[in-house]
């Protein structure tokens, strides 16, 4: 039995493997398989679980990143609209915010991803004291505020007066140029009146006493003796030549009586000498004396005029040249003053906006059109060709009649060299006279001192200055007025503040020199002075203001970064109140603090507690006299002569404009112009200024070291970026070699070190 159960089992183990040789090939592949994809199944699910953790920690670094950032200034913030930086250390803020991301899982629950957060790095950058990123700043704080309360509370007030303003620049800018024109061509026509007036009171000095005038008519003789004239050459010429005659005739026969008397022998000697004594006395020459004087006289009067012919020829050709370069002078201004009316002409015509609502007003089309009357009238200061030709005919004339004289002197001179010893020439010599005479009394009567040439051009001359006088006396006037306004400004620049102020600026100054070097700035060139002259201080007024108002008009348009700095300016920082200068002005104590005027410093920047707000009032004051010089040109219209009128509206402006200062003190408002009955006020025009002239590198410059000194903090250290940095890693459960070697041959994002699949993540962000 035990053997038939022994070979039973032989039996049924032998079938069975039979049967598993023959089936062991299938097992073996499915075995395979099943590997293979168990495998695939577990790499695929690392690869979703790296995925996934990926995703996790750049998400969350993000998210880092901008909690640490949550944590701002808020004191800063509140008064100030700037974030940066504040609050707990940037680093562990960002660490919190990674650990927040994770689950927490109670112990024994399963863990998708068991993150695990390495060493983080947050670094910080970008601070305020930057002025790109101050400014970028302010244009995010302001840019949906600034535009609409510009548009409300000052466009509407000041577009008006835009249009009249450009015509008053055209119409001072033509006249202005005009007037000085004018003068450089009154002033040359002077030079060549006054080279003519000269030269005939030159001619008369030279020879007035030496020919007569009016002229000696009567040819009566008389007794030889000195002379000092060519009539009294020729008056006693005959008497002369008579004495002369008798004294020869005198000396012959002294001579044949002194012959006769050798040869007679006396016998008294004595007696004969006493006879011969007596004989000399009787019958010698009498009038040697007389006939002396007579003839030095004669050759003296001769070398005087010879002279006096080459000085006249002289200084006639002198003077005619200085008074042709000096016509030649007036004749290019009379030419410029052509050309700047033909410029302005080719200017566009201002017009009242046509943009204006009904509700709005503005200067009108009457008042537009009296200014341009005015620059037409200018054409009425230009002289005709015919003018300057007549003149330079009197030129001309005067050297010719010089030359004239000159010749008719020489030829007398000529002769009366001559007539000492001579005989017969009365007729010859009373000719020459006459000639010389007529010659020098028709050159006094048309040049001298009082000559009808010289005094009709000077008619001529006084008939297109009509005016002058008076506009003369306007133009006292405006630098009276000037004086005045320059002094009422001067009291604030005057008042010196306490010496903590002083110290208080000293501070922000230097805060703003370290930011200025800090970006590199380069230096702010000074505030230059107010002119000593009216008119160069109110054509600078005109040029400022018509500036302004297109900065005004701009604004609305194209000049974003100045609206919003205007705008920015005004809402977060403080301004001099007119209520405080007013009671500055009455001598009360009021404080010039620096933060009480953080405006005026930044736009101005100048170092002492008064001067910011003295340069504020001068800038208004410059603005009101351009709007006021505008209503002037209009107002005084009625003068006439365009630079009479000219004159008058600097004074108006003038004027006005220091009326406007102080009423903008006393009731801290003024209106806007007689023609458009619209109030403005002191925080108004700064809102120009800074439209205008604000924004610059070294007004943010200004405004941080305000803010800085203002907070007690340092913007260099405000920082207003972050970049944070941080390692992680995740647990792998299948096969991290096999990974590490797939590694190897694609990218992976990270790295694997032992189980653990790491990698580092950044992300960064800032408050613009």
């Amino acid at each position: 039995m035990e053997q038939l159960r022994k070979w039973g089992l032989r039996r049924v183990f032998g079938r069975l493997a039979v049967k598993k040789s023959t089936s062991g090939t299938v097992t073996i592949y499915f075995v395979a398989a099943t590997a293979a994809f168990v495998l695939l199944s577990a790499l695929l699910i690392d690869f979703a679980r790296i995925a996934a953790f990926r995703k996790q920690a750049e998400l969350a670094a993000k998210s880092g990143i901008r909690s640490t950032l949550s944590s701002y200034d808020p004191l800063l913030y509140e008064r100030y609209g700037l974030f940066i930086r504040g609050g707990e250390p940037a680093n562990e803020l960002f660490r919190q915010t990674l650990e927040g991301n994770v689950a927490k899982h109670a112990e024994g629950d399963f863990s998708y991803l068991d993150v695990e957060w390495g060493e983080t790095e947050v670094t910080e950058s970008r601070p305020l004291a930057d002025h790109g990123v101050f400014r970028r700043q302010i244009l995010e704080e302001m840019k949906y505020k600034a535009p609409i309360d510009l548009a409300i509370e000052l466009t509407e007030r000041f577009r008006g007066v835009s249009n009249g303003m450009k015509e008053a620049v055209q119409t001072v800018n033509l006249l202005e140029a005009m007037r000085k024109a004018y003068d450089r061509r009154e002033s040359a026509l002077d030079d060549a009146l006054a080279a003519q007036t000269n030269l005939g009171k030159t001619v008369m000095k030279l020879i007035e006493k030496k020919v007569p005038y009016p002229p000696a008519t009567s040819h009566a003789g008389k007794p030889a003796g000195d002379v000092g004239t060519i009539v009294e050459v020729a008056e006693q010429y005959e008497d002369y030549v008579s004495k002369r005659q008798e004294d020869d005739a005198s000396r012959e026969v002294q001579r044949l009586t002194e012959e006769e008397k050798k040869r007679k022998q006396e016998s008294v000697q004595k007696k004969s000498e006493d006879n011969k004594e007596e004989t000399v006395i009787e019958k010698g020459p009498r009038y040697e004396a007389i006939i002396a004087a007579y003839e030095s006289g004669a050759f003296a009067l001769a070398k005087a005029l010879s002279n006096d012919s080459d000085n006249i020829r002289l200084r006639s050709l002198a003077a005619g040249e200085e008074a042709r370069t000096a016509l030649s002078k007036a004749e290019v201004a009379n030419d410029e003053m052509k050309a700047i009316i033909a410029q302005a002409k080719s200017l566009p015509k201002a017009s009242p906006a046509e943009d204006m609502s009904d509700g709005e007003q503005s200067v009108g089309t009457e008042q537009i059109e009296s200014m341009e009357q005015l620059r037409n009238s200018a054409e009425e200061l230009i002289l005709e060709p015919l003018f300057m030709d007549e003149f330079a005919s009197e030129i001309n004339m005067q050297m010719t009649q010089g030359d004239k004289l000159a010749d008719e002197t020489a030829s007398f001179a000529g002769m009366a060299s001559t007539v000492p010893g001579s005989t017969g020439r009365e007729q010859e010599l009373w000719e020459e006279t006459d000639k010389l005479q007529q010659r020098f009394s028709e050159y006094v009567r048309t040049f001298g001192a009082d000559g009808s040439v010289v005094h009709q051009r000077e008619e001529r001359l006084t008939a297109h200055r009509s005016q002058d006088k008076e506009r003369k006396q306007e133009e006292k006037k405006a630098q009276s007025a000037w004086t005045g306004a320059t002094n009422f400004l001067g009291t604030l620049t005057g008042i010196t503040g306490s010496d903590e102020e002083k110290a208080f600026f000293d501070q922000i100054h230097g805060l703003y020199q370290v930011n200025r070097e800090w970006n590199k700035g380069e230096d702010e060139k000074a505030v230059t002075g107010r002119p000593s002259d009216p008119s160069d201080g109110r054509d600078k007024a005109l040029d400022a203001s018509s500036g302004l108002m297109d900065a005004l008009l701009g604004s609305m348009t194209g000049a974003r970064d100045q609206l919003y700095f205007s705008e920015y300016a005004m809402s977060r920082l403080s301004y001099y109140h007119p209520s405080l200068v007013k009671e500055m002005l009455r001598g009360g104590e009021t404080s010039l603090d620096i933060h009480m005027q953080e405006t005026e410093y930044i736009l101005y920047g100048l170092n002492n507690p008064a001067g910011n707000i003295a340069a504020a009032y001068s800038e208004i004051f410059a603005f009101r006299l351009a709007i006021r010089t505008m209503e002037g040109l209009i107002e005084c219209r009625s003068l006439g002569h365009p630079l009479l009128v000219l004159a008058a509206a600097l004074v108006y402006g003038i004027t006005k404009a220091v009326l406007d200062l102080t009423s903008l003190v006393e009731n801290g408002k003024v209106q806007l112009s007689k023609y458009l009955k619209v109030d403005t006020r002191y925080e108004d025009y700064l809102r120009i200024f800074l439209l205008s002239n604000g924004g610059s590198a070294n007004q943010l410059a200004r405004t941080i070291a305000v803010i800085e000194h203002a907070t007690d903090l340092d913007f260099r250290g405000a920082y207003t970026y972050a970049s944070g940095e941080v390692t992680a890693s995740v647990r792998l459960w299948f096969f991290p070699g096999l990974l590490k070697i797939l590694g190897k041959f694609g990218h992976l994002g990270g790295s694997i070190k032992g189980n653990r699949y790491e990698a580092t993540y950044a992300a960064d962000s800032s408050y613009q």
